[in-house]
């Protein structure tokens, strides 16, 4: 919900968003972003669906890591260590993925990548030979559903003879895709948790999530130097699926951008420099 907000300010401050990528969530927001060029539309769209009844059909409100636990805190030891082997014995995500497409056809206005308005790529990673999978052509849905299928919640999409889970797994920022589509100036946005406070009772899902946090946080620490400028929304120490405080996470978004738009703008002004010098350079020349 966070890249709505910085999405709302860029467009407010007049900073002209010309090529998109993302992983995970950012793949989701990315593609709705790049159909439309209209956070706004993003917003309200996404505002419906947390009213619909297909989000309350998949039940990623009862995902939600504080409501979540109360039914592993209630039951013995025993049972609950029986609950969780039969879950990962038996399933190979906690949501299908027919579910995620559904959610996907309900967010997305368009369905093919050539109807995007920007060029938008997602990344997703083939567990059956550990490479990332790049998507910027053919079906939309069956990309970011790919890109956003985050391993243990939900199941991994099959194409041909590839297993494909969430991109943010090898790729949390896909800054390198911005570059080669020709941006001069990236932005990254990291919605990570920075801060861990110490587990009291913790279930499976609250373990999944806290050693997925860590491994995209020493990730992202190598990778960041990447981008121009990476953008930190202060989203506090919440579980991903707390969707209920979209309002929250727009505003730190939105308010990520203000806090940094000068070096947003020293960023394009050095850019446009040096396009300047090149293209006189260039005059010159001939």
């Amino acid at each position: 919900m966070s890249h709505i907000g910085v999405l709302k300010a860029l467009r407010d401050k007049s900073i002209k968003v010309d090529f998109i990528t993302g992983s995970s969530i950012g793949a989701v927001i990315g593609a709705m972003y790049a159909a439309t060029l209209d956070p706004d539309w993003v917003e309200t769209r996404f505002r419906e669906f947390l009213k619909s009844d297909l989000y309350q059909s998949i039940g990623l409100d009862r995902i939600n890591s504080k409501k979540g636990s109360s039914f592993f805190q209630s039951i013995t030891k025993p049972v609950k260590d029986m609950v969780s082997m039969k879950i990962v014995n038996d399933r190979l995500g906690l949501l299908k993925s027919k579910r995620l497409v559904s959610v996907l056809e309900y967010l997305l206005p368009v369905k093919y990548f050539n109807e995007l308005k920007i060029p938008f790529k997602c990344i997703s990673v083939n567990l059956n030979n550990g490479q990332d999978v790049i998507f910027d052509s053919g079906d939309l849905v069956q990309a970011v559903t790919a890109s956003s299928s985050i391993p243990g919640y939900m199941q991994p999409v099959i194409m041909g003879d590839m297993m494909l889970v969430d991109g943010a797994v090898s790729m949390p920022y896909p800054v390198r895709l911005l570059k080669e589509m020709g941006a001069d100036v990236t932005v990254a946005i990291d919605i990570n948790i920075r801060k861990f406070v110490p587990f009291e009772s913790p279930n499976l899902l609250q373990i999944l999530s806290r050693t997925d946090q860590i491994t995209s946080i020493r990730l992202n620490s190598y990778i960041k130097n990447e981008t121009d400028v990476l953008l930190y929304p202060d989203t506090g120490n919440v579980f991903w699926a707390e969707f209920e405080k979209i309002d929250l996470f727009i505003e730190k978004g939105y308010e990520v951008v203000c806090n940094n738009l000068s070096k947003i703008q020293s960023k394009l002004n050095i850019s446009i420099f040096k396009l300047l010098i090149k293209k006189l350079l260039t005059k010159f020349e001939k």
